[in-house]
């Protein structure tokens, strides 16, 4: 027969090879797990950084094209401006420069009739009140004619205040653009790699109830062994003759359980 001994050695070593190769499995597993876990974090990290970066980067174009157009309009309205208020000086120059023709015409007129009335020889009060009526006709005229110049200058420098309003109206509509920028996501931080300190003591745990469980088989072993000089089991391996119906011998043999792990 096997030594009782060696099978319950056995039976523990094959018990503690099975904990220990648990363990091992788990501890693989919690090592696939971390690395599965540390890469769906930094996949998403990576994604969201993707993410803010396209968001940025429409926001910085927003803000381009919004200063663009501000610039653009600056620039028409400084256009606008500018032409109106060379349209406004050139309208001075020309009401100036109508004055001053009307100015020279009646001088002119101005000089004819005195030099007509000096022409006539005439003296006395009649021939100086005449002249002097016609200065006085001449400073009437122009000071009406200074007046009326005065008064349409008047009203280009009020034309020229209303193309600055105008200017500064245009101006205001340019609105900045106010940017709103996206921070970068924060960094995942890795998961720490499974201590092993565990599934050794779990293995060592293995190992030693192996070695109960073959203290253990080998103790029941040594229960069920028989005392010395007495064999059991000699008669059960031989034939046994059974009657059966009719009369019929049969013939059966029966192997004992003790007998498969005799030597």
């Amino acid at each position: 027969m096997c030594d009782p001994v060696t099978a319950s050695i056995a039976f523990g070593v094959v018990s503690a090879g099975l904990g220990i190769g648990q363990q091992v499995a788990a501890y693989q597993q919690a090592q696939q797990e971390t690395a599965y876990m540390n890469a769906q974090a930094q996949q998403n990290y990576q994604f969201a950084m993707l993410q803010t970066s396209a968001a940025n980067i429409y926001e910085n174009q927003k803000q381009m094209m919004q200063e663009t157009l501000n610039q653009q309009n600056a620039e028409l309205a400084g256009l606008a401006y500018a032409n109106d208020i060379s349209q406004l000086n050139l309208r001075i120059m020309q009401e100036q420069e109508a004055a001053a023709q009307k100015k020279q015409e009646t001088g002119k007129a101005f000089l004819q009739a005195k030099g007509e009335v000096s022409a006539a020889g005439r003296i006395g009060n009649t021939v100086d009140n005449l002249i002097a009526d016609y200065y006085r006709q001449r400073a009437q005229f122009d000071f009406a004619t200074d007046r009326n110049l005065a008064f349409a200058i008047n009203q280009q420098q009020q034309d020229k205040r209303g193309a600055a309003a105008n200017y500064a109206n245009r101006m205001a509509q340019n609105q900045p653009y106010m940017k709103q920028v996206y921070l970068d996501p924060i960094r995942p931080i890795e998961r720490a790699a499974p201590s092993a300190l565990p599934y050794v003591l779990g293995g060592a745990s293995a190992v030693v109830g192996g070695i109960s469980s073959g203290v253990g088989m080998a103790g029941a072993l040594q229960k069920l062994q028989p005392p010395p000089g007495v064999d059991p089991l000699k008669n059960l391996g031989k034939l046994s003759t059974t009657t059966g119906f009719g009369g019929q011998n049969y013939s059966s043999a029966y192997t004992s359980p003790f007998s498969l792990i005799r030597k």
